[in-house]
């Protein structure tokens, strides 16, 4: 198989490493873009508004991703992807929920987790090109007990988690005033945990 260079080839290159079964994907908007080319059967999708090819697609729920996980608290699945509503808050929460319904063998990926510049990432949205302020959680992930993750610096930056029971938390260092832009780039390859795409394929 050939080394990924995108997300929708990650996701797929996990189903095939991993024999993964299901699959979830927050934030679908066109589902030509990833959602169809996910290679699993068993797999649905979340998107409050997506255009109207995708909102005919009988496994498309037509929700905010709170409302979802509320009325499929038990749902459970092997790979999770976050590339909804790119606000911190809101990927906080999508995280959290995603976790409660991830399988013990599946993986989170979260996208857009590498911005190029400040301009991209303000909220609300004010640039062509938006990464949001995903950033800002994916450097405090090492806050929470029992989970593993890495950075793979494509695709707009794709965060890759898996449980692990022996990892415990790391207190957030970052204080009141919470991740910064600048905190942002001086401590980022100490909370990302970035590996090359070459080396974590391999």
């Amino acid at each position: 198989m050939t080394l990924p260079t995108n997300h929708t080839q990650l996701l797929n290159w996990l189903i095939e490493k991993h024999g993964l079964k299901s699959y979830l994907e927050l934030g679908v908007q066109s589902a030509k873009n990833n959602f169809n080319k996910i290679n699993v059967e068993d797999k649905w999708g979340v998107d409050p508004n997506p255009d109207d090819a995708t909102k005919i697609l009988n496994r498309i729920h037509l929700n905010t991703s709170d409302e979802y996980f509320d009325a499929m608290f038990d749902a459970k699945f092997d790979l999770i992807f976050i590339d909804g509503l790119h606000h911190a808050d809101q990927v906080k929460k999508d995280f959290e929920n995603s976790l409660r319904c991830l399988n013990d063998n599946g993986f989170i990926v979260i996208h857009d987790t590498c911005p190029e510049n400040e301009a991209g990432t303000k909220v609300p949205r004010e640039t062509r090109r938006w990464w949001g302020d995903v950033y800002k959680f994916v450097m405090t992930l090492d806050s929470y007990p029992g989970i593993e993750h890495t950075t793979l610096e494509m695709d707009e930056g794709c965060t890759i988690v898996w449980k692990d029971a022996s990892v415990e938390a790391v207190p957030c260092i970052f204080g009141d005033e919470g991740v910064t832009w600048q905190k942002y780039l001086d401590w980022k390859d100490r909370y990302y945990n970035i590996v090359t795409p070459e080396s974590f394929f391999k």
